[in-house]
Order: C-alpha cells, then structure tokens, then sequence
C-alpha cells in the first residue's frame, strides 16, 4: 500500500483562524488598516540637515477667518505699491485622467495614497506662480429681514527665490460683491440696495465692512509681498527660500517643526492644534518647497484626528477630485463647519480649500444658509514655475 502523506498546505489551512481567511479579509477594514500601517512605517528617504523651524520675526497679519486662505503663504505685513492691473480672465485646469472615480474610505489610507502619487521630478525657475479664485459669504447686518451677499475675485501670486528679485500679489481681479441669491437680491433691494455693508460676526471678534460692486467698479491692485530675503509665512514667521528647501521630506521631522511652531503661534486666529497643522501643512502644499516636503505635509494631514475622505466630489470651479474633511468646527455667525480639502488624487495637486456649513447658526439659516452651504473656498486654478515676472501696469 502506498504511503499517504498528509498535505500541508491544506492541514495549514484547515487550522486557520476564520478571521484570517483571506476571502474575509479583503476589502475588509482590518486590511485597509494594515496597509495604512505599512504605508506609515515605510521609509521616506533621507532627511535634509538643518531642518529645524526658521528664525522668528514680529510680523503679523491678521484677517478675518473668512478671508484668511485667501492669502495663505503670504508674508506678514506686504508692502504696497498703489498700483492696479488690467482685469484678466481665470485660468481653468483640471484633475488628471487618471484621477480615480472613488477613493477608500479611510481618509487617512485615500491620503498617503495621493502622497505615493505625487511627482519626484525637481521644478525650477526664477518665480514660484500660483492663480487662485476665492469667494466667501457674509450675511448682512441689517434691522428687517437678514440677507447673505458672496465676495469673489481671482489672486495672482509670484514668488521671487532668486536674489535680487521680488514677490507680487496682484488682488480683486474680477472681483464682485453681490447678493448671493435671488431672495437675497430682494432683501438688500428692501433695505435701500446700500452700497455699503456692515457684515455680521465677521468670525474676528467684530465687524466688518464691505462695499457692493461689479468687477468693472474695483481695480485691482498690486503689492509687494517680500521683506528682504524673506519671501513666504508660515505660522507666525516669516521664512527664507533656503528656509523653506530645508524643511524635512520626513512626515515625523515636519510635524515636529509644525508644532513648535504652533506653540509659538497660539493665540491666533486659528484656534486648536488641529485645525492650524491642518492650515499651515495645506498652505505648504502651494509653497515652493520639494516634492518630497509637499508628500510630508499630505501624510501630516492624514495624520490628524477625525480625518475621513469624502469619495469623489467636485470643487468650486467644477474639477473632479477626492475631498477630505476634518470634523465641524463652531465659526461666530455661521454656525458648524466643515473643513475640507479637494486633491487631485492623480498628481497631488490641490485643488481646493473650503469650509462647508454643517449646522447654520439662527442668524445663517435666516439669511438662507443651508447645511451643505461652502461659506468660504480657494481654489488653486494654476500653480508653476517660470522665469518670468508677473506683467504689471507702468
């Protein structure tokens, strides 16, 4: 009789646990987690010298909270220039086409994916160019019947890293302030159609004003935006170019020069640890710093509590993309909202930042905000180098 000797792999898998069946685990939780973890644990390359965070000045520029990622990345205090610019029509741009329908639900795992993604290839040029359009929402502060207008305009920003060169910001390009619905329209009509609003909780610890007008009634305006060698913020500093090619492609090593600079920013008018890495990391992102630096801070994102993706979403300007979300925050006069980010999952570009009305405060719901409502958006249309200054009027 012939010896029958028993078969391992099937002894090795009749005492398998059922909980590791590989039938059970796939698409399971518990793999999206270990592959997160593996992700996480992967080594990220070598971590430039000097890496600590750049000299502190005494700068600041506060804004609303409105209004403040309208000038994400610009130093604080510019020096202006008094001069204005011919009205130009947006760029437009658009995700990759092989940008994913969908993205996991694990926002934390849809992230370091996008981080993988991103392009290791060196830019360079004499100017860092980024174009953004942004748009926020103030409601009225009126005696009859609240109404909501919407503030928008496109951004135009070069930043100068050689010596010798300047950084500009041109603002209010095609710029509007307007009532934001047709019942809105009605309303201001109601109380007189002024020219000249004062907003409500404008979320800086008061008012703020702010004038009605067509794109063809504000011109904009250019401003310098370096002091000295000094090109860019980021929290309470103002930094270098050297400063910012030598922050760590290291997510560990980023998140720690983060936070102490988040210690030394407290008091500002982003409140909560959360919340600020989460500016300042996206705010990197449109900084000319190093493929691998904007990988990091794509990873310190993924890193913060309560992180979750929103699948695919469109942005403001009508882009596909993969949208994240932190959990709601309290904003004065609007209620709960929602910060978010929409990436261009297949390069890594950022497309979008806003701030989406979760739970409208009395006074939203009655100038017509609705849960779902972005209150506040920048949306980066174009970001590049080139060795070419932006044209500027004589």
């Amino acid at each position: 009789m012939a010896d029958r000797r028993p078969d391992v792999m099937k002894s090795l898998a009749d005492a398998r646990p059922p909980e590791l069946d590989p039938e059970h685990l796939a698409g399971s939780v518990r793999a999206r987690d270990d592959l997160v973890s593996l992700l996480a644990d992967a080594p990220e390359g070598p971590v430039p010298s000097g890496a600590g965070p750049v000299r502190r000045l005494m700068w600041r520029w506060a804004l609303p909270v409105a209004a403040t990622a309208v000038t994400a990345g610009v130093l604080v205090g510019v020096l202006s220039q008094g001069t204005s610019v011919p009205e130009a029509a947006p760029a437009t741009a658009g995700p990759g086409p092989d940008s994913p329908r969908h993205t996991p639900e694990n926002g934390r795992l849809a992230l370091l994916n996008v981080a993988a993604r991103l392009d290791s290839a060196a830019g360079a040029g004499t100017y860092w160019q980024v174009t953004t359009r942004s748009a926020w929402i103030g409601m009225a502060a009126v005696s009859g019947p609240g109404f909501a207008v919407v503030s928008s305009s496109t951004q135009r920003q070069s930043i100068g890293v050689r010596p010798g060169t300047q950084s500009l910001v041109i603002t209010g390009l095609d710029a509007t302030t307007a009532p934001r619905t047709r019942r809105d329209t009605a309303r201001w009509k109601a109380a007189g159609s002024p020219k000249e609003l004062t907003l409500a909780d404008s979320g800086a610890g008061g008012t703020l004003g702010l004038r009605m007008e067509t794109a063809s009634e504000r011109r904009p305006t250019v401003d310098r935006t370096d002091l000295g060698d000094r090109i860019a913020a980021i929290g309470a500093r103002n930094v270098t170019y050297a400063d910012l090619r030598k922050l760590p492609g290291d997510t560990a090593k980023l998140r720690e020069v983060l936070a102490r600079l988040y210690e030394e920013d407290k008091g500002s008018e982003i409140s909560g640890r959360t919340e600020w890495m989460w500016r300042q990391a996206s705010n990197l992102i449109n900084l000319p710093v190093a493929a691998d630096v904007r990988a990091a801070a794509y990873r310190v994102i993924a890193g913060l509590p309560g992180i979750r993706s929103l699948g695919e979403v469109t942005d403001p300007l009508g882009r596909k993309g993969a949208g994240f979300a932190l959990p709601p925050t309290v904003r004065p006069g609007y209620g709960a909202v929602r910060p978010e980010l929409i990436v261009d999952a297949a390069t890594g570009a950022l497309l979008a930042d806003q701030e989406v009305l979760t739970r409208p405060s009395a006074k939203a719901a009655e100038a017509g905000l609705t849960a779902g409502t972005p209150v506040h958006y920048t949306a980066t249309v174009r970001s590049r180098w080139t060795d070419r200054q932006l044209k500027t009027p004589r």
